[in-house]
């Protein structure tokens, strides 16, 4: 692949359009074809060490231009998908919530090189990279922790509390054993403390229960873009929104289901509980209106 990429540079109209489209403070490519595309981020990429961000016109050619791209780069390339808005509360699969704050984090960590992603979810709201950041964090061996400040802070970052962890965003607690599964890892993580002392760590398959190998540490991300219960100022805050919408809306007819609905959810804020479906009070939650 590094020969066909340096021939390619070599031609003098890709020297032209390449040449030109980085001489911008910000170049931007357009007008190729889906095939032609890769190829040429994937020479600029071979050739100056940018980072790129690659726009397609919907997820499908998301998919094959990522797939180009590690193929011709043998790089990493991270792709970030839309936010498919649920509005009410639902049993659907949050797996591709999941998956957009993996690359959502690889971005604010500074380790996405590559990106391709559509023009909607590139403009979508999202969570702040401060509040991503600081909501992360990684479990060692060896490292001492309070296992009730941990489990809170897994509900503040949107955990589930269950009996055994069978999906995504869920954890469990049994007496020394804390069982979690986080958004950024193929399994679940069994974490056996010894006193504070985090002794073991391994992934475990779901449906056996079985440990399958062992690690050294694990990367917990939030388990949910929006997170009212990370800080009790944001929570307070949001719970007062919710209740002043409420309130204006005693003045229109047919709104006492919405009404009800908004001061449940208040309520619920206050007494540290997640609501489902919090995701349309995004707006509500981050005063500050981030993008990808």
């Amino acid at each position: 692949m590094k020969g066909i990429l340096g021939a390619l540079w070599q031609l003098e109209e890709t020297k032209m359009l390449l040449d030109g489209a980085l001489a911008h403070r910000r170049p931007r490519l357009t007008g190729v074809s889906s095939v032609h595309r890769a190829m040429l981020c994937a020479a600029i990429r071979a050739q100056k060490g940018q980072k790129l961000l690659v726009l397609c016109s919907d997820e499908k050619e998301v998919q094959r231009c990522a797939s180009d791209l590690r193929a011709l780069t043998g790089e990493a390339v991270t792709v970030l998908q839309g936010r498919a808005w649920q509005f009410r509360v639902s049993a659907a699969s949050r797996q591709w919530e999941h998956r957009r704050l993996r690359a959502l984090y690889e971005m604010a960590a500074g380790s996405a090189d590559m990106v391709v992603a559509t023009v909607e979810a590139a403009v979508q709201r999202c969570i702040p990279p401060t509040v991503l950041r600081k909501a992360a964090f990684t479990l060692k061996q060896g490292e001492r922790y309070d296992i009730g400040a941990l489990t809170e802070q897994l509900v503040r970052s949107g955990y589930v509390r269950c009996q055994q962890v069978e999906g995504a965003g869920q954890f469990a607690l049994r007496g020394g054993i804390l069982d979690v599964f986080s958004p950024a890892m193929e399994q679940p993580v069994r974490c056996e403390f010894w006193d504070d002392e985090l002794d073991a760590m391994g992934e475990f398959d779901v449906s056996t229960q079985r440990r399958t190998h062992n690690v050294k540490e694990a990367l917990l991300l939030p388990a949910g873009e929006v997170l009212p219960l990370w800080d009790a100022a944001v929570k307070e805050r949001t719970a007062k929104t919710l209740e002043r919408v409420a309130e204006k809306l005693k003045k229109k007819e047919n709104t006492a289901a919405l009404r009800q609905l908004l001061e449940g959810d208040a309520a619920l804020l206050r007494s540290d509980a997640l609501p489902q479906g919090c995701e349309r009070y995004m707006a509500a939650v981050y005063e500050e209106k981030t993008t990808a």
